[in-house]
């Protein structure tokens, strides 16, 4: 088995506790419950997995991802209201009882 290193830029929120099968699960419902002319922005999950402890869970509406050597400038990662309502809405739909502030969250996975 080997070893892959991704790092991401998630416009998000990490769930402290969440089991990311209940988030799945729950944001699949979301999606079923939308109608197809809907134009909110989509959520998914996202697992952070390190050498210590359980994997993370963040759900997020949108991703850039990082190419090994890149570099791109945080002013390039903008807030967006549009994301930020679809995140919360997402975050109440799978069970986050405590209000949630999106941000970019810069994310070194390894898994």
């Amino acid at each position: 088995m080997s070893l892959e290193h991704s790092f991401l830029a998630v416009y998000g929120v990490e769930l402290p506790g969440a089991d990311w099968v209940h988030v799945y699960d729950r944001l699949e419902e979301l999606r079923r419950a939308q109608s197809p002319a809907c134009d909110a922005e989509d959520v998914q999950l996202f697992t952070v997995s390190g050498d210590r402890g359980p994997s993370r869970v963040v759900i997020g509406a949108a991703v850039v991802g990082f190419e090994p050597g890149s570099c791109k400038s945080v002013r390039d990662f903008t807030p967006s209201p549009e994301r930020d309502e679809a995140v919360r809405r997402a975050a109440v739909s799978v069970g986050h009882a405590e209000p949630v502030e999106p941000a970019w969250l810069f994310m070194y996975d390894l898994s």
